[in-house]
């Protein structure tokens, strides 16, 4: 896989609309280094600010991380409920991830992540959620 990639990623929550993904195309880089992959991408907020996103994939957990004005850490382990803090202009809320299902498909030429969960905020069960994040070669 090249370091310049073009990123597709597609989210749902199940329990608000299932027939309405959110979905987003963008370039990024991408890199393997001791046998876990990077995917770097930044994204515009709602207020325009810039959103920068780092996804970690290694053998048993997915990580991602996105810092700017509503930074979280989600973190996804099959079978596990992870706690971290999502940050807002307005405070923290305690979110958690409890992840039913990671696939991960490596090619040559194309990578496929799919990661099904329950989120819940403050303890708060929010919606089932399910993100599909499809990684290849920019240009072409």
């Amino acid at each position: 896989m090249t370091k310049d990639i073009l990123i597709n990623i597609s989210g749902l929550q199940m329990d608000v609309d299932p027939n309405d993904p959110i979905e987003m195309m963008t370039t990024g880089a991408y890199y393997l280094r001791n046998g876990k992959h990077y995917i770097l991408y930044d994204e515009l907020s709602e207020d325009n600010e810039v959103v920068k996103n780092i996804i970690k994939i290694g053998p048993k957990s997915v990580e991602l991380t996105r810092k700017g004005g509503q930074s979280s850490h989600m973190v996804f382990e099959e079978g596990k409920e992870n706690l971290s803090y999502y940050d807002t202009p307005f405070g923290s809320l305690l979110m958690g991830v409890n992840t039913s299902n990671i696939d991960w498909i490596e090619e040559e030429e194309q990578m496929h992540l799919k990661v099904d969960y329950d989120l819940s905020m403050n303890s708060d069960h929010v919606s089932k959620c399910k993100i599909d994040v499809n990684i290849r070669p920019n240009g072409e």
